[in-house]
Parts: C-alpha cells; sequence; structure tokens
C-alpha cells in the first residue's frame, strides 16, 4: 500500500487521485479513437468527458458520504477531500450519464453513438482506477488464507486483494466489449451490455469485499443484480428489435444502429 506516490516541494501526489487522473485519460484517448473509428470528430469527447468527470466525481463522492455520513460528519476536510479515497462508482454513473448527454447535445454525435464510444472505455478506466484503490488501501476484502491474500501496512491480517479481483474482471470486460461491439446492431447496445457486465463484475467481487457499514454487501449485490438484469434485458429486446427491421429491409438510423463506420 503506497497512498503517497511521491511530493514535488510542498505538493503531495496520492496515489488514487494519480491513477484517477490516468483512468479519465485512458477514457479520452480510447472513446476519441474510437469515435473516429465510427466516422465522427473525436475532438466531441471533450465536453462529454468534462461532464462525465464533473459528474462521476461529483456522484461518487455524495453516494459515498450518504453511505459513510456518521464517519465524515462535521469533519468538512475528509468530506471535502475525495483525494485518498471515498467515492462509489454507482453513484458516480448515476450524475455522469445526465450530465454526458446534456453536454454531447452539441456534439452533432448521435446520443447512441457518444454512448457506446464511451462505454468501450468505462471498464478500462474501472480497471486504472482499481489500481489506485489497491495501493490506497481502499475498497479491501475480508480476512483469507489464500497465497495471494495481502496484509496491508498497519494490519496483521491478510485479506483478499477485491481491488485487483475487480481490476482483472474489468479487462475481461474489455476485452469482451471490444471483440463484440461491431456485431451489435442496437444504438446503446455496446453500453447495456457494459452495465450488464459490470453488475456482474461487482456482485461477484461483492462475495470478497469487507464492509465496515452493516449490511453494505447485500446493498451493493442487489444493485448489481438490478444493473445486471435490467441492461441484459434491455439489451437482447433492442437487439431483437433492429434485427426484426433489418430483416424487413429497413435501414435503423444512427440513434438506433451503429451510424457511420
Amino acid at each position: 500500500m503506497r497512498p503517497v506516490l511521491f511530493r514535488v516541494g510542498g505538493i503531495t501526489v496520492y496515489s488514487y487521485g494519480f491513477m484517477l487522473f490516468w483512468a479519465f485519460l485512458v477514457g479520452i484517448l480510447v472513446a476519441s479513437r474510437e469515435l473516429k473509428g465510427r466516422g465522427y470528430d473525436p475532438a466531441a469527447i471533450y465536453p462529454v468527458a468534462l461532464a462525465a468527470v464533473v459528474g462521476g466525481i461529483v456522484g461518487a463522492r455524495l453516494f459515498y458520504l450518504l453511505g459513510h455520513w456518521g464517519e465524515v460528519s462535521g469533519n468538512w476536510r475528509v468530506v471535502l477531500d475525495p483525494s485518498t479515497g471515498g467515492l462509489v462508482f454507482y453513484g458516480g454513473l448515476a450524475l455522469a450519464v445526465p450530465l454526458s448527454l446534456w453536454a454531447n447535445r452539441s456534439t452533432g454525435v448521435p446520443a447512441a453513438v457518444m454512448a457506446d464510444s464511451v462505454a468501450l472505455t468505462l471498464p478500462l478506466s474501472l480497471a486504472v482506477a482499481r489500481v489506485g484503490c489497491f495501493l490506497n488501501g481502499c475498497c479491501g476484502g475480508k480476512p483469507s488464507g489464500l497465497p495471494w491474500a495481502v496484509t496491508f501496512p498497519g494490519t496483521s491480517t491478510p485479506v483478499h486483494p477485491t481491488q485487483l479481483y475487480e481490476m482483472v474482471m474489468d479487462l475481461a470486460l474489455f476485452g469482451l466489449l471490444l471483440s463484440v461491439r461491431r456485431r451489435l446492431k442496437a444504438g446503446w447496445s455496446t453500453f447495456l451490455l457494459f452495465l450488464s457486465g459490470y453488475g456482474l463484475v461487482r456482485f461477484l467481487v461483492e462475495f470478497f469485499r469487507y464492509h465496515p457499514v452493516k449490511g453494505g454487501a447485500f446493498f451493493f449485490q442487489s444493485l448489481s443484480l438490478v444493473l445486471l438484469a435490467g441492461g441484459a434485458i434491455l439489451l437482447v429486446v433492442r437487439e431483437r428489435a433492429v434485427r426484426r427491421l433489418g430483416s424487413q429491409g429497413e435501414r435503423p438510423s444512427a440513434e438506433e444502429g451503429m451510424g457511420p463506420d
């Protein structure tokens, strides 16, 4: 565990914030490349990325604070400083999606195309961010006697490295999206597949993750199952509808299908 990555003069660079920066940067680079491959201006990602960063951090922080209010209430330094941890992805997703869609209105890129391009990058960005969680020592697991269990500084009990478990599964999800995205016919399908896939990833991780708040694992697993089932159902329904239109000789619009390629 290395919460402080390095210091430059009087500036402290935290590993969590540093990896979070790289997570967003990787996401922007991959999404811009995907937009270019689909025939759209790659620069269109910038206003959307800015909205996603603001919405993602604010939403993720608010979600965390609501769940840990007893620990942070009255300590405004902790409340206003997410650089050392304390972000929940589901909260970030809930606020980043509507803000990103609003920002996308000025880009000329269909919302479905932008959503699918961004969705491709999300598991890769999450994998990078989980490295920051591991270095920071947050989001850790339950006690474990497995050979790969880790003992963080300041503790004496080996635990599951759940941050690395999710990192591996996030990378696998990125590989899946990368390999099947061109086979999907309906717009939003890559995004829906990401939601469903990440719901599965998080559901599995929660079996090993430690929560100081009672019922935390059950809450996140329930939320993950809703995401898994909802994303899968919508994906199947939309894909079947677009393929049915295709079999009848009708070409879907950019909002419904892939758009320029």
